[in-house]
């Protein structure tokens, strides 16, 4: 059990005021709309339920879908009895995906089965959450035996795309409840980063100061205080802890906590922690922006949107991924249509045209979001390198693709689309006369192949498709790009491009190495291991740097995250991303080992013409290593023992001894 555990124990046995009471929750996992006791009034056919969860819950959950009407629908409760309550809080999470300043949203109130009562109402004019809504409410209808609140939409339902609904509650709040809603630390990084993430205020009492804590793997615990805070009910607080997350490429358990409310304990705990594992990842490089963009030949906006989209792509054609998916409507449709350009239309949930997405999340039709979205995407890191090659034969295409990850992926999806750079059959009615880059084909299929990666360790993707029946005009005028995408979260965390008939180098060696900036001495690229003594004292890791033999090759170094027996890791990968070397550095820290008299292991005499002795107070295990790691021989000592090496070549050796009281590790020179 956690540490942190414990703690919330010792929290919870001071947690005794008043307990919340819940009258209401909705998460929709009936999958039924409406759900059982609720009613729609005015337009039902547009409420129902979606396996998404654009709202920020679990799915599925509700979806209110647009159409040419200008009304109000409502989303009721059933009634509930409220007598003897005072106050209650409705919460729910939702997102306004907002196409043209749509109808307004709100919440109202009615006892009785009376006229609704406004609590909160807001004008749509862009895209609004996901978020968590918590409304206070304490008008007349609270208290009746028969009390209802409902969600409603009151306007141009065209001017909308879809309103998400999810965790609908009515409760009586905690006099003091402070929730941990998000941790906002990428949950794949590099580096120094902070701990950051955001609190919500759901009690009645103004949260005035509060205590943050994170912890990382059951290890030391910082604290962070706010004070001076005036946070109301349903009001958030983003908030930066002290300290820094600094730690290994490795995977983490980053706990983060509420330690403290109003110099107290709040009364739910319950709802005071969160956990996120934290991938650091071994390197990183450049993550190519990727656009896609489901439209039509048929569709008059799409036309419009193309006109200023497709000379903007043209501009930035080395810095983007594009892919395009033409749909069946609106109209007739294009008619180049194609079942997987359906089914990755149902994947993002889309229902109009022309509908953008950038690297896997939405993006405004509009030049403006679009140069938005490309300044942030192109400073995001990329922690997976892919590289690959496309050859045509007759119809037949294959795909090569190799990906080198620098990060453990786990149910991540490789998508492969074979697509043409310019089509011109497809013509609707919207005016447009050419088409660039138009899906033909997903390799295998729409729904990818299910990747799980391991942080350095090369993924080879092969496959051969038969590509006649597609829609292709020009048969050389075909690519192949590739989407390395998270399929839960949708982000795509890396994309590009293969190349036709691609040959890549299969150079995997250093050229040199350097520690501190200084060449390792007789270093030569066929020996991978190699062991650098350094002096007693040293407390600082030494850097590592090497140059690959092939300027196109990638090297990544893991250095040591200790000093004493431990190894900086060299992995050598060349152009091709799979043919792979993996050199070692590993450090050992001169413990007295050449004073004698000041140490309990003695070893001589060094340069050794064969006969090495080797004297421990301790029982000692002895392991002889040449210089490329391979073990030569093992001893056991028990206080003194002679080793005969003259039956080896002159030349460097490394001898490991291992005590019940340390470990520790010479260089000798064996010279007959």
């Amino acid at each position: 059990m956690k540490k942190i555990y414990f703690l919330f124990i010792v929290f919870l046995s001071f947690s005794f005021l008043l307990n919340a009471q819940t009258y209401l929750f909705q998460d929709f996992s009936d999958d039924v709309m409406p759900p059982s006791g609720w009613t729609i009034d005015g337009y039902s056919n547009l409420w129902s339920t979606a396996s998404s969860d654009e709202a920020g819950g679990t799915p599925p959950e509700a979806k209110f879908t647009y159409t040419n009407a200008t009304a109000v629908s409502r989303f009721i409760s059933p009634e509930i009895d409220l007598t003897g309550v005072t106050n209650v809080n409705f919460s729910f999470k939702h997102f306004l995906d907002n196409y043209s300043s749509g109808p307004k949203i709100g919440v109202a109130t009615r006892s009785g089965g009376g006229d609704w009562n406004i609590v909160w109402e807001i004008n749509t004019t862009s895209n609004i959450g996901p978020e968590e809504k918590i409304i206070a409410i304490t008008n007349d209808d609270v208290g009746q035996s028969d009390f209802q609140v409902c969600l409603y939409l009151d306007g141009n339902f065209y001017n909308i795309d879809y309103w998400y609904i999810d965790d609908i509650e009515l409760y009586t709040p905690y006099n003091l409840d402070a929730k941990l809603t998000k941790i906002s630390t990428p949950w794949y990084l590099m580096g120094e980063n902070e701990v950051t993430g955001s609190i919500k205020n759901r009690g009645i009492q103004d949260l005035t100061s509060l205590e943050i804590s994170w912890q990382v793997d059951n290890g030391d615990i910082t604290v962070t205080t706010v004070n001076d805070l005036e946070i109301s009910t349903g009001e958030s607080l983003d908030f930066t802890c002290d300290g820094i997350f600094d730690f290994p490429v490795g995977n983490h358990d980053l706990d983060v906590w509420i330690s403290g409310v109003n110099n107290g304990i709040d009364d739910d705990t319950d709802n005071n922690m969160l956990m996120k594992t934290i991938h650091v990842a071994s390197s990183a490089t450049h993550r190519m922006p990727l656009f896609e963009e489901f439209t039509s030949s048929t569709c008059a906006p799409c036309a419009s949107f193309n006109s200023s989209f497709v000379p903007w792509c043209n501009e930035h054609e080395e810095d983007i991924t594009l892919v395009k998916y033409q749909m069946s409507w609106p109209g007739s449709g294009d008619p180049y249509y194609t079942e997987e350009g359906g089914d990755r239309r149902a994947y993002y949930g889309v229902s109009f045209v022309p509908d953008l997405y950038g690297n896997g999340a939405q993006v405004g039709t509009t030049i403006g979001a679009v140069n938005t979205f490309f300044n942030n995407a192109i400073e995001l890191p990329g922690f997976a390198s892919i590289i690959g090659s496309n050859t045509l034969n007759g119809t037949e295409m294959t795909v090569d693709i190799n990906i080198l990850p620098y990060a453990d992926y786990s149910n991540f999806r490789l998508y492969v689309v074979v697509f043409e750079y310019l089509t011109t059959e497809n013509t609707g009615n919207n005016g447009e006369t050419e088409f660039e880059h138009v899906m033909m084909k997903m390799v295998p299929d729409a729904f990818g192949t299910t990747l799980n990666l391991t942080d350095r360790q090369p993924y080879a993707f092969s496959q051969t498709i038969d590509l006649a029946g597609t829609n292709v005009e020009e048969w050389d005028d075909l690519g192949v790009s590739f989407i390395f995408q998270d399929y839960q979260s949708k982000e795509v965390f890396q994309s590009g491009y293969t190349i036709e008939d691609g040959e890549f180098d299969t150079d995997a060696g250093l050229s040199n190495i350097f520690v501190d900036g200084e060449p390792i001495e007789d270093f030569s690229p066929d020996v991978f291991n190699y062991y650098i003594e350094l002096p007693e004292g040293t407390v600082e890791i030494p850097e590592v740097t090497a140059i690959a033999e092939d300027d196109k090759a990638t090297v990544v170094i893991v250095p040591a995250d200790e000093l004493r027996n431990n190894v900086t890791d060299i992995d050598v990968y060349a152009e091709d991303l799979y043919t792979h070397e993996r050199y070692t550095v590993t450090f050992t820290l001169a413990t007295g080992l050449d004073d004698y008299t000041n140490t309990h292991i003695k070893l001589y005499p060094n340069p050794t013409a064969g006969i090495l002795n080797i004297q421990t107070t301790d029982h000692a295990d002895v392991f002889i290593y040449a210089t490329d790691g391979s073990l030569v021989s093992n001893y056991q000592v028990i206080n003194h023992k002679q080793i005969d090496l003259s039956y080896l070549s002159n030349g460097i050796y490394f001898v490991k001894i291992n005590t019940n009281n340390q470990i520790v590790t010479k260089k000798i020179s064996l010279n007959r």
